[in-house]
């Protein structure tokens, strides 16, 4: 797990890693749109245009973030990656109707995005609170993001239900799929926070010990 002192912007200059990503997530996207109007690629998808443009929403929200970061000297480029293979198996689930035959990977799309969305609020929070206050109280600093992480996850379902319900999008799978979806949710951000927690207490013993 990187430390919040290792992502500082040493340069104004572009990463060659957010380049590579943007070329990836705009042939993914470009990729995804053909398979809108190519049926025969992907008989059984069910991606259609509400979906992608929401998908296409979130990317662009994941830039906006990346650029306030940067101008606060704070590089987030090598979490991109990360969301390309978020959103790529995530479009997998869709094209192969995951929902249906591969439940287990709709789970394990949930399960890493929240892993890759807590890290980020997690960054956020320790790079704004006053130093003394997360170091000091990791704890509620930790349930505070799985709070925030949380309420986005909710906030997603809630569009699934209203993109099912308005556009007749195919989003939300059998009687469990919901509460599933979130307790992959919880387990992904739980995970982080808790190897970020263990990590954090190792740190601070480490400086302690440098200290005596």
């Amino acid at each position: 797990m990187r430390n919040i002192d290792d992502i500082a912007v040493g340069s104004k200059q572009t990463p060659l890693i957010m380049i590579i990503s943007r070329i990836a997530f705009a042939a993914l996207f470009l990729f995804a749109l053909a398979t809108l109007f190519i049926k025969d690629i992907f008989p059984l998808s069910t991606l259609d245009v509400p979906w992608m443009v929401y998908l296409i929403g979130i990317y662009a929200v994941a830039e906006y973030i990346y650029g306030v970061f940067r101008e606060r000297e704070v590089d987030l480029a090598f979490a991109f990656p990360l969301a390309f293979f978020v959103i790529l198996l995530h479009f997998t689930s869709i094209w192969l109707n995951g929902q249906e035959r591969f439940p287990l990977l709709n789970r394990a799309e949930h399960f890493t995005s929240y892993v890759l969305l807590t890290y980020i609020i997690w960054v956020f929070f320790i790079q704004y609170l006053p130093q003394r206050v997360w170091r000091r109280h990791p704890y509620y600093t930790a349930l505070l993001v799985f709070s925030v992480a949380s309420a986005v996850g909710s906030l997603n379902e809630i569009v699934e239900l209203i993109l099912e319900n308005i556009f007749g999008s195919p989003l939300i799978g059998d009687q469990w799929d919901t509460s599933l979806d979130i307790l992959m949710n919880s387990l992904g951000s739980g995970m982080f926070l808790a190897v970020r927690l263990i990590l954090g207490a190792a740190e601070e013993q480490k400086r302690e010990r440098r200290k005596t």
